[in-house]
């Protein structure tokens, strides 16, 4: 018998099959309460839209969303799901943000036609901007912190802040759901996750579908393959990282032990851009995605092996 496939909503695949289709929108339209503090009226006719970014020059940077959607009243909503954080995220998001913004708009209209735009960040591992669960920040005046406009919201929701809450799951309201949500998507096993669903009728819903899940053998492969990149690129940051402070532990003997010690992880990281760059190379991705991912060049992507 083959054996069980381990579903976790932190793998993208599995994340955009689930809560991005058509049949399981009530299940989103519940998240997206949690999240926003919408109520079910402001939701209730949610509509998923084309997820690939537009560009207005053949040398634009592109990108794929996770999920994008459009509430009633014309607000677009970007929900990514990222294993790891990285020093490049925030202006991603803000990339992705401005895209979606400017998407629309056609010549001669008025600016008053520009639709309110959110990004909601789900980060698995790593965040760093602070402690919180639910980060959420807008355009506000410095001195004052006065909002300019409500057309602007980035949200972040750490997975790892929400597993740590003391009081798991029992806090009230949306907050308390919005936690178990959390718990729910970062739960890495079968047993976990099912605990997790009693808290919460539309878990257990979910759960069910996630537990009767079928994938074909060709998106099998596809959900196994984004679970072996990130085991991957994983391993390739360590090693990477351990073999740059090793070179310039090696340098600091001729240029100084900071110095050699700064260049080699400088190198390292060089490394680990490349050798990451590879690997998402061998599993179809894009040159642009790629190239957002490890800040690399076109020209230096295209040139890999």
């Amino acid at each position: 018998m083959e054996d069980e496939l381990q579903i976790t909503l932190t793998n993208d695949y599995a994340f955009k099959r689930l809560l991005g289709s058509e049949e399981n929108k009530p299940l989103l339209q519940d998240f997206l309460e949690c999240i926003l503090d919408l109520t079910p009226q402001q939701v209730l006719d949610l509509e998923f839209m084309d997820k690939e970014l537009t560009k207005e020059e053949f040398s634009d940077k592109t990108g794929i969303l996770d999920v994008k959607l459009k509430l009633t009243d014309g607000t677009v909503i970007d929900i990514e799901i990222q294993a790891s954080w990285n020093a490049s995220f925030v202006k991603r998001t803000l990339f992705y943000w401005a895209k979606m913004y400017t998407a629309d708009f056609k010549a001669g209209e008025s600016y008053g036609s520009l639709h309110k735009c959110i990004t909601i960040n789900i980060i698995a591992d790593g965040f760093r901007l602070n402690d919180a669960i639910h980060s959420e920040y807008l355009l506000q005046e410095k001195t004052a912190h006065t909002v300019l406009t409500d057309v602007l919201e980035v949200h972040f929701l750490d997975l790892q802040a929400a597993k740590k809450a003391k009081e798991e799951g029992k806090a009230a309201g949306k907050q308390g759901q919005l936690i178990n949500w959390l718990r729910f998507i970062g739960a890495t096993n079968k047993e976990e996750r099912k605990m997790i669903a009693t808290m919460s009728p539309v878990l257990q819903m979910l759960n069910e579908k996630i537990d009767v899940l079928t994938l074909s053998p060709t998106e099998r492969k596809l959900y196994e393959s984004r679970m072996k990149l990130k085991s991957d690129i994983t391993t390739i940051s360590e090693t990477q990282f351990s073999a740059g402070v090793e070179r310039g532990l090696a340098e600091g003997k001729s240029l100084g032990l900071a110095e050699g010690k700064s260049l080699g992880i400088a190198e390292g990281s060089r490394q680990k851009a490349f050798e990451t760059a590879r690997i998402l190379k061998q599993f179809g991705d894009s040159v642009q995605k790629i190239v957002q991912a490890t800040g690399l060049t076109v020209q230096e992507v295209e040139t890999l092996n």
